[in-house]
């Protein structure tokens, strides 16, 4: 049986958010996440745009139309009645060539607890030859050790954009021996309580054989654990059982790139964002 993490190894709440955005009405699922983690946490959210220029502000989101879709705040509300919803939103662009280095620079230089941000799945040939921002971002973030919230464009989210409400049903957590991932999958379990989601069904997955099935230790709370055994591709396995369990949410530990077939066919973490039916949130194993 997994065991549990005590109170006292319990990791904090994001408190610095850092969504990167292209303006995009792809990006729009995404910024709905980021900013109800902003205030479930009462954190600041971080938008982040990457340009050739620092022209570009007008085409921020606005934070105050999205709140009062949801209801949170008066359609005359002003910046001052956001700040008592106990967030904080900065805006900020980035002037250079590399978006992927760009957002790994600006962590370097904040104090970024998680990035949240949009990513559309790449299939066949193009997906080797060239990586989508997301999975340069991926390898980048495991390598600062910030967990990261990928949103798929189309998928089935966990927040509804135009009201703000939570989906958090079933939870799948990919496990294996290698990474080390107890810490990692206590981050990520809190990251869910976080959405509301503390009764949710959780299932480990294993691809491989049952007696290499590893121990777990996860906090302690409500969780409804299946153990799930498969044998095959580690990628295939993953979003096929998250199609069958209809998952809200992926979880999975990281450690960015090794090897040669890694740097050629991306990592497992990468192969599954290109796929993912659903929010997948990376957790480097070294965080």
């Amino acid at each position: 049986m997994p065991q549990s993490t005590p109170p006292s190894q319990r990791s904090k709440p994001a408190k610095h958010i850092l969504h990167p955005t292209d303006f995009t009405k792809q990006s729009d699922l995404a910024l709905a996440h980021a900013l109800r983690l902003a205030l479930s946490n009462r954190a600041d959210l971080h938008l982040f745009h990457v340009s050739k220029d620092d022209d570009d502000w007008d085409g921020f989101p606005s934070i105050r139309q999205l709140l009062k879709s949801w209801d949170l705040i008066a359609h005359d509300a002003s910046e001052s009645d956001v700040a008592e919803l106990g967030i904080g939103i900065e805006k900020l662009i980035g002037v250079e060539s590399s978006v992927a280095g760009s957002i790994e620079g600006y962590c370097q230089r904040h104090p970024i607890d998680l990035i949240v941000m949009a990513t559309a799945g790449r299939h066949g040939l193009a997906a080797w030859l060239k990586p989508s921002t997301a999975e340069k971002v991926a390898e980048r973030a495991a390598s600062i050790s910030i967990p990261t919230l990928f949103v798929p464009d189309q998928c089935r989210g966990c927040v509804a954009p135009d009201s703000g409400e939570v989906t958090m049903d079933h939870v799948l957590v990919p496990v294996d021996h290698t990474p080390d991932c107890d810490s990692a999958f206590e981050r990520g379990l809190r990251a869910i309580e976080t959405f509301g989601g503390d009764q949710s069904d959780l299932t480990l997955l294993h691809v491989g054989s049952e007696s290499r099935f590893p121990d777990v230790n996860l906090p302690e709370g409500p969780w409804r654990i299946n153990r799930v055994v498969r044998k095959g591709n580690a990628a295939a396995e993953i979003l096929s059982a998250a199609d069958a369990c209809q998952a809200s949410l992926i979880i999975m530990v990281t450690e960015g790139t090794h090897g040669i077939l890694d740097v050629v066919r991306g990592t497992t973490t990468e192969q599954v964002l290109r796929q993912a039916p659903c929010p997948v949130l990376a957790v480097p194993a070294n965080g």
